[in-house]
């Protein structure tokens, strides 16, 4: 079976592939470029974060036996709305003239970013790979977070 299958592959012309890649690809820093300006460095790091955190999202579900493709097309769509909060807070910093704002808004949703990549590989076994004083921080704002859930909850 598995002879088979390599033979298969063996046979298939990956060049219309990297073709298409080659080309998405340019054009994806193109366009995040002519949007992203002074900004366009932070923004590729959010990205490689964005991604980061969605392939180790699909790794720790793998690993519990909780993957699904509806929250994994969830998971999509909140990654792609987390680069469009990046790239409307650099449109705002641009109208008012204030470079910090999108720096800002950069910065705040990288770290949430590598917040969730840490939960991620902890959700997936490997949190002792995670330095204990993170950890104790990570648990610290798990807390305060359920802290705050509550106190809605009761006021709602």
């Amino acid at each position: 079976m598995w002879n088979q299958l390599l033979r298969s592959l063996e046979s298939v012309d990956f060049e219309p592939l990297r073709t298409f890649l080659l080309a998405f690809g340019g054009f994806f820093c193109s366009v995040v470029s002519t949007l992203m300006g002074e900004h366009q460095n932070l923004f590729y790091w959010l990205f490689g974060f964005v991604v980061a955190d969605y392939l180790s999202g699909i790794f720790a579900a793998a690993r519990t036996g909780t993957w699904s493709s509806r929250a994994g097309l969830k998971g999509v769509v909140r990654k792609f709305l987390i680069l469009l909060t990046a790239i409307g807070f650099h449109g705002v910093d641009q109208i008012l003239n204030e470079p910090w704002i999108g720096a800002w808004a950069i910065g705040a949703l990288s770290l949430n970013e590598l917040i969730s990549i840490l939960e991620n590989v902890e959700k997936a076994g490997f949190g002792s790979l995670i330095p204990r004083r993170i950890r104790d921080m990570l648990d610290a704002v798990q807390k305060e977070q359920q802290q705050k859930i509550k106190t809605k909850l009761k006021e709602g």
